[in-house]
């Protein structure tokens, strides 16, 4: 009877202790979900590098074990994760119920491809690159350098997978930072966006493996001068002035052309065309500023430069022979006596307007998220100062193109205006085909017996050369032969 009775009694003693133990751990936890102090994001990323390693050897059961720790992890950061971040937190949450079905299916590829998945999130989580709630991102310029010492240390230690893909997370990264670099430095600004795609490519390449280290190194060498540097209304002013001048001449070039042929609808489509690209260009800096953030944009902005530099240059390419052609007194004059009335010129209003259109949306995007870049960083009124100095001498130089414009003779004027153009073709293709590589669109490949000049993207890689090359050899085969004509043709005597 005894023992009866002390079994009913510690029955419910029992299940007293274990709710009281589990309140207390669910207590516990609450007050670390509120102070965000749950795990450490150091450790877990060591674990989930772990996990990938035994799936790349095919350890599934260290693999299995790994996974059961992050698993683990997971169930008590989830609502901190969420407060900071609910994309990322569905992102995870996503990539860790694929991961399971991966390993409870013994499929040791699909395994790898979602352990790379949750990989590059946690890493993210861990570098506060992920987009926040707040719309905004943690990456500095700092961070990304030691970021870039990391991958010359995998470099150095050959191991070779694993520093591409830090590389690969610190491309999709580089728009958090980039804004902190042109300002301060466009030629630093320059070389680095071409060293994101040649340190890749080098990896790539069991061939070129060996000078990915060297370049890492100058990479960290030419950003570290630039973290502590100040900012200025000038730095602000510089961002528009540095952006928008290509997209001025280019617009410049075309309602130039439309007043000199004396149609308005030229003149309305080139506007129009500009106008939406403005448009569109603070639509995406608001998007950006209040939903999203500069890191999340990252690999969308590389997509929409390539495609609209790619899109621009064929459409520069057009514009740069239809003005060298009209250079021609007589043609010009040709042209303005039939060229207002016919129906067959809608066509060439129309790609006037697209090629402002592609010409603002692409040097506008650039402006617009550099300039939230920098918003954080100095004083509100210096930073309108600044925009204000930069707009306002794009203005007056869009107004002195417009003037003189008006007041040149036809054939100087264009033959300048045609090589202006070509030149932007020839350089807007290359930074489109480059920045497609930044977004993995095409392959990135480094040829090293190939000529570079970031200045005016030139890059060592054929998926770019090739392209220019062949736009150079068209426009010498439409100039060579009326030069020579005009050098061989007969000189006419005065009577």
């Amino acid at each position: 009877m005894n023992i009866r009775v002390a079994r009913l009694v510690r029955l419910p003693m029992l299940i007293l202790l274990m709710v009281l133990y589990l309140f207390g751990q669910s207590d516990v936890a609450s007050k670390a979900y509120a102070n965000g102090n749950i795990g450490n994001e150091s450790e877990i990323s060591a674990q989930v590098d772990q996990m990938y390693a035994d799936l790349e050897k095919k350890d599934n059961k260290k693999a299995e074990e790994a996974f059961k720790a992050i698993k683990k992890w997971w169930t008590l950061n989830k609502a901190v994760v969420k407060s900071k971040s609910f994309d990322l937190a569905l992102e995870i949450d996503k990539q860790i119920a694929a991961l399971s079905l991966a390993m409870l299916t013994e499929d040791n590829s699909k395994s790898l491809d979602s352990a790379a998945s949750l990989r590059f999130s946690l890493h993210n989580y861990e570098d506060g690159a992920y987009v926040g709630d707040d719309g905004k991102s943690n990456m500095t310029l700092s961070a990304f350098i030691s970021k870039l010492l990391q991958a010359k240390q995998l470099a150095d230690d050959r191991k070779w997978d694993e520093a591409e893909e830090l590389i690969k997370r610190l491309q999709s990264q580089w728009l958090s930072v980039e804004g902190d670099v042109v300002s301060r430095s466009q030629k630093v600004y320059n070389n680095t966006e071409r060293d994101l795609v040649m340190v890749d490519a080098y990896l790539t390449n069991e061939g070129q493996r060996s000078q990915a280290s060297a370049v890492l190194a100058r990479m960290a060498d030419s950003l570290t001068p630039l973290v502590d540097a100040g900012y200025s209304w000038w730095d602000a002013a510089l961002i528009p002035l540095r952006e928008g001048l290509e997209a001025v001449l280019v617009v410049g070039a075309l309602l130039v052309a439309a007043g000199r042929s004396g149609s308005k609808k030229a003149k309305r489509w080139v506007v129009g065309g500009a106008s939406a690209g403005v448009i569109i260009c603070l639509a995406a800096g608001f998007a950006v500023s209040i939903l999203l953030s500069s890191a999340a944009f990252g690999g969308s902005n590389s997509q929409i430069n390539g495609w609209t530099g790619v899109i621009s240059s064929i459409i520069l390419l057009y514009v740069s022979y239809w003005l060298h052609r009209n250079a021609d007194i007589k043609k010009w004059n040709s042209f303005l006596g039939q060229q207002s009335h016919k129906a067959s010129s809608t066509g060439r209003m129309i790609s006037f307007g697209f090629l402002a259109f592609f010409a603002i949306l692409r040097e506008g995007l650039e402006t617009v998220l550099f300039l939230i870049g920098m918003a954080g960083k100095m004083p509100v009124g210096t930073l309108a100062a600044g925009m204000a100095a930069g707009f306002g001498l794009l203005v007056v130089l869009a107004w002195l193109m417009l003037r003189a414009g008006s007041r040149l003779p036809v054939r100087p004027l264009f033959l300048v205006s045609s090589l202006v153009v070509f030149y932007l073709c020839f350089k807007f293709l290359g930074s489109g085909i480059h920045s497609l590589q930044m977004a993995g669109v095409i392959p990135p490949t480094v040829e090293d017996y190939l000529p570079e000049m970031a200045a005016i993207s030139l890059y060592p890689s054929w998926y770019s050369t090739l392209p220019q090359l062949v736009f150079v050899l068209i426009g010498l085969a439409v100039v060579l032969p009326q030069f020579a004509k005009r050098i061989f043709s007969p000189t006419r005597t005065v009577s």
